[in-house]
């Protein structure tokens, strides 16, 4: 662990008797128990069966989220209720085996009925109350307050598990809470971020083969990307996202298929982009949002080669009107020698034609937008752009702030331009069209002038919770 999460670690170590009783609201005494690991306990063995079979066939229930789903939860508040009386039942023989166990099974019984009510925080904080060294209580008990929104008391929880062992679980669950918006402030969000790459590392170090670990830790690198925009953040989550899918367990998790389509839409990897919404809807027939977001890309797609190919529907005479008044002072700030690493450089201007594949280094070019591409998505702003030799590129902002981007008139001068040629297919259809794709606004000049600070946004990648 890095200097900064052993401070978490050791501030959840000096305030563990305090923050317990807040957690569980009672004034319990304490008991040290022994260890009861190898004493004969056929009652609690009873009731960890019947919860393991509940939790069973809630886990079903949710991943054949049919219209059946509100007649799935009636039978299942029905079983929780068979179980409590079980639980009730046989308190006492549960207790005389092992108390902090009963309390934990009570509690994932509760937990199962949502939302999580009070009892149930209550009988899992006398679990780890009773034995601080129950991993397994102490991430019911956080996960508890993560649907309850107490997401600073849950990650005590969790924070305060490592200090009695190491778990796949608990580390995952942390490397989810630190991207927690509410945690996060302008001053700890690098932290935070990197912290939750570092525990989803250690969470797949316990287990390489385990495609959930692999799957949190391809979210963490692509939610630090996002703040950052470092290409090779973009890569190690698709990475992370491809050895998850190794796992056979773990390829079938929609959400796994989602959030990897999203890291190859903002790479512009679109043919598998759309096969992984795909195939999430598919999974998921119920998660509207991954159907939606299958449609909007193909929409997108199709309305940007449809308006490429057409110019922006503008025709020949209105275009050379737009484009003939194009001159040097339109590359602004970039018709001067620019300060470099390398010392002051005179950037090139060379028409659209002119550009290779990748980066060009060294120079810059100019045009007017002649359309916006319509997206549901603000992420990212596309529009084409039209030379004075008439040669149109679709240009792709990201980091763009809604409602700031280039309007249709504009002149726009892009420096140094990162050329990527669009092939992608799917079912019967293909897009093709060359692109330009800008991380930086801010390294854009629109009619002359730089963009400003104000103009850029940072997106967030939000995922699914526990």
């Amino acid at each position: 662990m890095s200097g900064n999460r052993l401070s978490d670690d050791d501030k959840s170590e000096t305030n563990y008797d305090q923050n317990l009783e807040k957690l569980n609201g009672l004034n319990l005494q304490e008991e040290n128990e022994v260890s009861e690991q190898d004493k004969c306990t056929p009652t609690l063995d009873y009731l960890q069966s019947i919860v393991e079979e509940l939790y069973l066939f809630n886990k079903n229930s949710l991943e054949n989220n049919t219209e059946k789903v509100s007649y799935n939860k009636e039978i299942l508040n029905e079983k929780v209720k068979h179980v409590l009386t079980l639980m009730k039942t046989n308190e006492e023989a549960a207790v005389a085996e092992n108390k902090a166990q009963y309390f934990f099974l009570l509690g994932k019984t509760w937990s199962v009925t949502q939302p999580v009510n009070e009892e149930c925080i209550n009988v899992l904080s006398k679990a780890v109350k009773l034995n601080p060294t129950h991993l397994d209580a102490w991430n019911s008990l956080g996960e508890c307050l993560v649907h309850l929104k107490r997401f600073s008391e849950a990650k005590y929880c969790f924070l305060a598990s490592l200090k009695h062992g190491k778990c796949k679980v608990i580390l995952r669950n942390l490397s989810i809470i630190m991207r927690e918006a509410q945690l996060l402030t302008s001053e700890n969000v690098k932290e935070n971020l990197n912290a939750g790459i570092e525990y989803a590392k250690e969470a797949v170090e316990l287990d390489t083969n385990d495609g959930e670990s692999w799957a949190i830790l391809g979210n963490a690198y692509l939610s630090l990307f996002f703040r950052r925009q470092e290409d090779k953040l973009l890569r190690q989550s698709i990475n992370s996202f491809e050895k998850a899918l190794k796992d056979p367990i773990a390829s079938k998790n929609a959400d796994l298929h989602f959030n990897r389509g999203v890291a190859l839409k903002y790479g512009e990897i679109y043919t598998d982009a759309l096969l992984s919404f795909e195939q999430a809807s598919i999974l998921d027939p119920m998660w509207t949002t991954a159907k939606e977001t299958l449609e909007d890309l193909i929409k997108y797609l199709t309305s940007t080669q449809t308006l490429y190919q057409r110019k922006g529907q503008v025709k020949s005479k209105r275009l050379q009107q737009m484009t003939e008044s194009l001159n040097s002072s339109f590359l602004g700030l970039y018709n001067n020698k620019i300060k470099t690493m390398k010392g002051h450089v005179m950037l090139e201007h060379i028409p659209l034609s002119k550009l290779q594949t990748g980066f060009n280094a060294n120079k810059v070019v100019c045009g007017r937008v002649v359309c916006v591409v319509y997206n549901q998505e603000p992420v990212p702003y596309t529009f084409c752009l039209v030379d004075k030799d008439l040669s149109c590129i679709v240009v792709s902002v990201y980091n763009l702030a809604q409602g700031r981007g280039p309007i249709i008139g504009d002149a726009v001068a892009i420096p140094e331009p990162y050329l990527t040629n669009i092939d992608a297919k799917y079912i019967k259809q293909t897009f093709q069209y060359p692109s330009i794709r800008v991380n930086l606004p801010l390294t854009m000049v629109v009619n002359k002038k730089n963009v400003s600070a104000e103009c850029v946004s940072q997106p967030q990648f939000l995922s699914k919770q526990f």
